[in-house]
């Protein structure tokens, strides 16, 4: 890149750009823009605040559910246990479960 000329001017910046069209578009424009920029910055608080409280919720049932489990487990051992008797017998789940790939074959 060649060195500027002396007395020459370098381009503007991108900012430099922005605050000179706000000056010269005046104080009424500036006005605008600054209410535009709090209403953005309203809208963006209001959106982490959901977002943390939704967070906050999905904390609560985990840690409920995780206080249940604990107290099922604690309260009576599992019946539905598969026996000795019967070893290909699966246990009983709350939910979906790996099967070997031979099964699944």
């Amino acid at each position: 890149m060649a060195e500027p000329v002396w007395g020459e001017e370098l381009p503007l910046t991108t900012v430099e750009s922005f605050v000179a069209a706000l000056v010269e578009a005046g104080p009424e424009v500036a006005e605008h823009m600054v209410k535009a920029a709090n209403e953005l910055l309203l809208a963006a608080q209001a959106i982490t605040a959901a977002a943390e409280r939704r967070l906050a919720e999905q904390r609560r049932l985990r840690d409920e559910a995780e206080a249940r489990a604990a107290a099922d487990a604690t309260a009576a051992p599992p019946t539905d246990a598969p026996s000795a008797a019967d070893p290909d017998a699966e246990p009983a789940t709350d939910g979906p479960h790996l099967h070997p790939v031979d099964e699944v074959a």
